[in-house]
């Protein structure tokens, strides 16, 4: 807010480009001109407005419509990312169910981990779109905000030049002095009053500044709050696809807690997790990474000879699995499939398959 001291009572009292001669204190009701060297600052400051070109103080078409329906289009942003969170939220509770109820723990402590870091960095990059456009809305609101009635009943006034403003279309108003676009909407107008600052010196800096300010704000602001809408998730999206990707690359020691064994079924000599059954019993578990041939587990029979596979021993071995067949190159224990096997086939292409459901050629490794 430009302001001269009263030259009464010597509080700040607000000035106006577009009537240097004259200012009005409200705490002393003086009314006549200001200090003489506060009206040549006044009409050097009105010098700079009008050296400028008018379009840096006025809003594009897109900007007003964006100010004047600012609420309406948060509360949109809101029930787009509440709806498009749905899918996530399920398809994350439907897999953490899965780790829950299903009987082999192998990778479930990662799983669910990433599961839920997913689901969070989903939720919280959408939660960070919604602030960071939140913020740009509030940013450009308050470069274009007036300048606040000094009491109720009196107009507000330019922010660049200080005038009073008339009445605009709703929510903007255009300085009949200056040409300046304002923003006079009550709800910015009493967040605005709290940050004024009384700027009582340097009249043609402080309009300079504001001028500046401005253009900073409103410069491609639409683009920039729909950029920001749109880029983010799409980076954060595709961030979480490599992070999930380096982490499968990472190849870890085998997890040593695993035991595994070998039983007869339709397709030959398999490999399975040895599991212990809610009844008591013992089955062996093919997993969700075996032949389509492959039951998901065979029940080993009371007394039954178990014939238990080390994982190491496989190397060397020729194997087939649901990739196809091949000789076991490396085993290590993936993030997300467990205890694993890369297998090089015959045409010297190789494919990586989780160790239960491979099966064997040969005799039964021990």
């Amino acid at each position: 807010m430009l302001a001269v001291h009263c030259p009464r009572c010597g509080r700040p009292a607000p000035v106006s480009l577009a009537s240097p001669d004259l200012m009005a204190c409200a705490a002393c009701h003086y009314r006549g001109p200001p200090p003489g060297e506060a009206v040549e600052g006044l009409r050097a400051a009105a010098h700079v407005v009008f050296q400028a070109d008018v379009r840096r103080r006025q809003l594009s078409d897109a900007l007003r419509r964006m100010l004047v329906t600012a609420s309406q289009r948060h509360a949109r942003l809101l029930v787009v990312f509440a709806l498009a969170s749905v899918p996530i939220t399920a398809f994350a509770a439907l897999i953490l169910l899965g780790v829950w109820v299903s009987p082999d723990t192998e990778g479930n402590l990662v799983t669910g981990g990433m599961v839920v870091a997913s689901w969070l960095g989903t939720v919280g990059t959408g939660a960070a779109v919604l602030a960071l456009v939140r913020r740009r809305q509030r940013r450009i609101e308050e470069a274009c905000a007036a300048r606040p009635p000094a009491a109720p009943g009196e107009p507000a006034g330019c922010h660049v030049c200080g005038a009073p403003l008339g009445g605009g279309d709703g929510a903007i108003a255009r300085c009949g002095f200056c040409a300046a676009d304002n923003l006079v909407a009550p709800a910015v107008l009493e967040r605005v009053r709290a940050r004024q600052v009384v700027i009582l010196r340097s009249f043609e800096q402080a309009v300079s500044a504001e001028l500046a300010s401005f253009g900073r704000a409103t410069s491609g602001a639409a683009a920039a709050v729909v950029a920001t809408a749109l880029v983010v998730p799409v980076a954060a999206f595709v961030l979480a696809i490599a992070a999930v990707l380096v982490g499968e690359s990472r190849r870890l020691p085998i997890d040593g807690a695993v035991s595994y064994a070998a039983v007869s079924t339709p397709v030959g000599q398999c490999i399975g997790k040895i599991m212990s059954k809610t009844d008591g019993g013992t089955a062996v578990r093919f997993g969700g990474f075996r032949r389509a041939e492959l039951p998901d587990e065979q029940a080993i029979a009371p007394g039954a000879p178990v014939e238990a596979v080390s994982p190491g021993s496989l190397v060397g071995r020729f194997v087939t699995a649901k990739q196809g067949a091949g000789v076991v190159k490396e085993v290590f224990s993936s993030p997300l499939t467990g205890n694993s096997a890369e297998v090089r086939r015959e045409d010297g292409t190789s494919f990586t398959s989780s160790i239960a459901g491979l099966c064997l050629s040969g005799v039964t490794p021990r």
